[in-house]
């Protein structure tokens, strides 16, 4: 009887055993190992696309950021030639506010008169300056 159980018992451990492996998934090794195998080389081909797309991505940004330098650059440059075309208008037009205006004023006025169209000859100046040079 002893003997039986243990045939029994041994049977019903392997039927179980047999179920829990067809249920985990295939139960011959060779099938799990080239299952793993393409696997493997379709991840290495899924991460290498990823790297090439990231890297893509990465000269993309640099492209814009270089770019946006680029145009910085360019928009400072054209700001230093504008305020240099200010300052020559602003002593252009002092300095041609200043004979004016002494030539204008009174006799007894003549330092004035040069004062207050230097001062308006400045102003006047520099803003015409401003407009000729657009950024």
């Amino acid at each position: 009887m002893r003997a039986f159980l243990q045939q029994t018992s041994c049977a019903a451990i392997a039927a179980v055993m047999a179920l829990g492996l067809a249920a985990c998934g295939p139960s011959s090794g060779p099938e799990l190992l080239a299952d793993n195998g393409t696997s493997a080389a379709s991840q290495r081909v899924s991460d290498q696309s990823a790297q090439k797309a990231s890297l893509k991505e990465a000269e993309n940004r640099a492209a814009v950021a270089e770019a946006k330098a680029r145009d910085a650059e360019a928009r400072i440059a054209c700001e230093k030639d504008r305020q240099q075309a200010s300052n020559r208008g602003a002593i252009v037009g002092g300095v041609a506010g200043a004979v004016v205006g002494s030539q204008v004023a009174g006799d007894g006025a003549k330092s004035e008169g040069g004062v207050l169209g230097a001062t308006a000859g400045v102003l006047a100046g520099r803003q015409i300056a401003k407009k000729d040079h657009r950024c």
